[in-house]
């Protein structure tokens, strides 16, 4: 680059609303990122999703710096755990190669093309070898200092002046006075921070210029700048479209302040350019001729073969091999999975015929992968019928949850809040609900004393003497007996959800207008009937089991909570729901529709705590005594079925059931539970389909009846919403572990909390996106979660699934660029098809339809 150029004030080509619009495009670059209140997953390279998976991933590889794979040392252990079906990678090796015909050609006596690609997959050494990755350089760890100051919520004992003028203004008027950027920058920063224009979108329309990019090259350029620091920009984009303008007005940052930033660096030199990988050719082809005992001859005829397979395979980087592995281990669960739910689909008796017993009691629960087992365990304690259902109950709600300032979103970040719900006290919890507000006032205003004190100067070392014995005993209580702190918390404070509820009837903005209109609570009420295939005909007890996880001490709390819930607990939407049921004006308007409840239904609210398997139900006080023996008997299968899964789960974290009460509230915990880690299918059918069959909590469940939703509405609700939030959590963890330095986040016991913002490695850098190490490999090092993409499986005639990806782009796009693998067993002609736009039969007449090629 010259530099001269690059510091002379350009002719700005572009206009502010171009560069605007090219700001913009860069942005999606990158996902946004949930502040840790309400951390919930996204998809690391979801702005890659309009390319076909493999391009997206190579790609989004080469702008991170990133991995495209698991490397293969990895993988070959989960081979050699049996994790992957050697017949599946041999399948794959197959089809890799062209064919069958090209896969068994002879490259030398007893030796064939497919050989060759199995030996690199499964013996020879990898090429890529595990390199450390590059430190933190100085440009990141730069502007990753400034975002900090500037997006502080309150943390710093002295916070950055001038937030008020934006981000960028403000690092312009203090960046003179920093030696960080005049190391950095030298003379050509000093100058440049004289010339350069104030505003951020002339700024960048300047920098573009000076640098030379050319006319069509700005968005990849734009873009590759952001991919730099992917989550500051994250939380950039959070702020711009996810959250209430009040709360981010005091420090209005934008993407056009960050880029503006990174180009007035890039003018002045100063940033590290990025490796460039080697070519894998030039020490596979005598790796592949020492391993088959070729002479030299034998070497260069192989090579110099018309067609060229030895090279083909010898040019396969290791990244390359490690997504053949990947499609091995799709194609393994795949096959194994799908014949048991076609064989399943056999036996449903979908006419109906058959009267079925009232169950003692029917329970919803999130359709969260955790739920999965537990429902199983519940469902052989006696008479219980489960279903699942997105877990926010499709609730569009905000709540202002009782002596807090800002209301919370309890809904998919795909939705806007259509409701404001506030909270009041239980009946009859009017003076507990007052103590437990006093006592909240009094501890924030305890903390904000004690924070003051801690960073005074003056104050500091008489504030550590006075409180070190307290902190020293409570330390000490943390630690040697978790549980019993618990106890005497709780028996000196009340839970929050025995005194205090969602109200339906009081809008917290004004009292005088209900939260719900009455056609509102009707029209969610029958969603629940219409989404899941639940008959009106329901148990004497129906309960509605929001879910949320345990942890303390654990700056990932929120991404064990319900994601449909916007990383909160799912009980509050449960209670809402359910109180709608119990209305007779929602009754009433059920029955219009068709909906007509027993009069002895009883709806429960609950929540399901997937750490410790415990079953909290709310208002259990409401429940009529005629049911009260209904009561005792489900909860004594909560009970007995919390047991099992402890059980079950207790092994697969390598401690006791027991261990895992301890866990969730043990401060030093890394680990308190697996959380969707293993996570793989999402199916969309009734639970008659799937409750025969072990899904080992691998599975998102969501309930439908086909023969209920003739007009493929509800199915198009199913597949735009709940699917699209696992094909998040999927793409978490399946780029989380394959490269869990750039798409996740590292290791748990070295990261530092900023804020409420995120979490950062050591004392600075860049705010990590994605899982910890520990939520994805075992301490052993060795990967617990198998990365592979969603497997989607619809039980419905294939023309009306057809139907709803043809008339939604976002279901073309996933399913049509292979971000997610969709198999529909119909069951009006009993035939299974993966589906794939366009397919038709290749040379060999291979359908790729059929489960075992495609």
């Amino acid at each position: 680059m010259n530099m001269m150029a690059a510091l002379t004030v350009p002719d700005v080509v572009l206009t502010r609303t171009e560069t605007a619009g090219l700001v913009a495009l860069a942005a999606r670059s990158v996902p946004p990122l949930w502040p840790l209140e309400s951390a919930i997953a996204v998809n690391p390279l979801a702005g890659f999703e309009d390319l076909p998976f493999a391009e997206a991933v190579q790609q989004a590889a080469q702008r991170f710096g990133a991995r495209e794979s698991l490397p293969l040392t990895a993988w070959r252990q989960l081979y050699a755990a049996g994790r992957i079906d050697p017949r599946m990678l041999r399948d794959v090796a197959i089809r890799a190669l062209g064919g069958s015909y090209p896969a068994h050609a002879v490259v030398t006596p007893g030796v064939t093309a497919l050989d060759l690609l199995i030996a690199r997959l499964t013996v020879l050494d990898p090429q890529q070898a595990e390199v450390e990755r590059e430190a933190l350089t100085p440009e990141v760890a730069f502007l990753a200092k400034w975002c900090a100051a500037f997006f502080d919520q309150g943390q710093a004992a002295s916070p950055m002046p001038h937030r008020e003028l934006g981000l960028y203004r403000a690092v312009l008027a203090l960046a003179g006075h920093d030696p960080d950027y005049a190391r950095l920058t030298g003379t050509a920063g000093a100058q440049l921070l004289l010339t350069v224009s104030r505003d951020p979108l002339t700024a960048i329309a300047e920098g573009l210029a000076a640098l030379g990019v050319p006319e069509g090259g700005e968005v990849g350029h734009l873009a590759g700048l952001v991919a730099r620091l992917p989550g500051w920009a994250g939380h950039i984009r959070w702020r711009a479209e996810h959250t209430d303008p009040a709360n981010v007005a005091a420090a209005p940052g934008t993407m056009a302040d960050l880029l503006a930033l990174w180009l007035l660096l890039e003018r002045a030199g100063a940033l590290t350019p990025r490796p460039v990988a080697a070519d894998p050719a030039t020490a596979a082809v005598p790796a592949l001729a020492a391993h088959f005992g070729w002479d030299a001859a034998t070497r260069d005829a192989a090579l110099a073969s018309a067609s060229g397979i030895v090279r083909q395979v010898a040019g396969y980087s290791d990244d390359r091999l490690g997504g053949l592995f990947m499609t091995a281990a799709e194609w393994t669960y795949r096959n194994t999975l799908v014949p048991q739910l076609e064989t399943a689909a056999a036996r449903l008796d979908v006419a109906g015929a058959a009267v079925e017993a009232r169950p003692d009691a029917q329970l919803v629960f999130c359709i969260d992968v955790r739920s999965e087992p537990f429902r199983r365990a519940l469902e052989a304690q006696g008479s219980y019928e489960t279903f699942g259902y997105a877990g926010f109950f499709g609730l569009p709600i905000a709540l202002h949850r009782h002596g807090e300032e800002r209301r919370k979103r309890f809904l998919p970040v795909l939705l806007a809040p259509q409701h404001d719900v506030a909270e009041a006290p239980v009946p009859g919890q009017e003076a507990a609900a007052a103590s437990l507000s006093e006592g909240l006032v009094r501890d924030r205003g305890t903390a904000a004393l004690f924070g003051a004190a801690k960073q005074g100067t003056a104050t500091a070392f008489a504030t550590a003497e006075a409180t070190g014995p307290l902190a020293g005993l409570l330390m000490a209580a943390r630690t040697v007996g978790p549980r019993a702190l618990q106890r005497v918390s709780r028996a000196l404070a009340p839970e929050r959800s025995a005194v205090l509820a969602p109200t339906l009837d009081r809008h917290p903005g004004d009292c005088a207008r209900p939260a719900f209109t009455l056609e509102d609570k009707i029209g969610y009420a029958s969603a629940l009937f219409r989404l899941t295939g639940l008959k009106p005909q329901t148990a004497r007890l129906l309960v509605l089991a929001g879910h949320g996880g345990s942890a303390v001490n654990n700056p990932y709390a929120a991404a064990l909570d319900c994601g449909a819930c916007g990383g909160h607990k799912g009980g509050a939407n449960a209670r809402i729901l359910a109180a709608m049921l119990n209305e007779p004006a929602v009754r009433e308007g059920l029955a219009a529709q068709g909906l007509v409840l027993p009069a002895d239904t009883v709806v429960l609210a609950a929540e399901h705590d997937t750490t410790t398997d415990t079953v909290v139900l709310f208002d259990r006080d409401r429940v009529p005594a005629s049911h009260a023996a209904d009561l005792a008997a489900l909860e004594a299968a909560l009970e007995r079925a919390a047991a099992a899964n402890r059980a079950r789960r207790a092994p697969l974290l390598g401690r006791s059931p027991e261990d895992l009460l301890t866990g969730a509230v043990h401060w030093g915990e890394v680990r308190p539970e697996w959380g969707l880690a293993g996570n793989a299918a999402f199916l969309v059918g009734p639970r008659a389909w799937t409750s025969g069959i072990d899904l080992a909590g691998r599975a998102f469940l969501h309930s439908y009846d086909w023969t209920a939703d003739a007009d493929g509405t509800a199915l198009t609700t199913i597949l735009t919403a709940p699917m699209v939030v696992a094909q998040w959590i999927n793409c978490q963890y399946l780029f989380s572990t394959v490269d869990n330095h750039r798409y996740g986040s590292g290791d748990k016991v070295t990261q530092n909390v900023l804020g409420g913002i995120g979490v950062i490695q050591g004392n600075g850098g860049d705010l990590r996106i994605g899982l910890p190490r520990q939520s994805l490999f075992t301490d052993a090092g060795e990967a617990y979660h198998v990365p592979q993409r969603l497997l989607t499986v619809v039980h419905a005639p294939l023309a009306r699934v057809e139907a709803v990806i043809t008339a939604n782009e976002i279901l073309g796009r996933l399913f049509g660029n292979g971000w997610v693998q969709l198999v529909v067993i119909d069951p009006e002609t009993g035939r299974t098809r993966c589906w794939q736009p366009r397919a038709e039969p290749d040379a060999e007449g291979t359908d790729p339809q059929d489960l075992t090629l495609a």
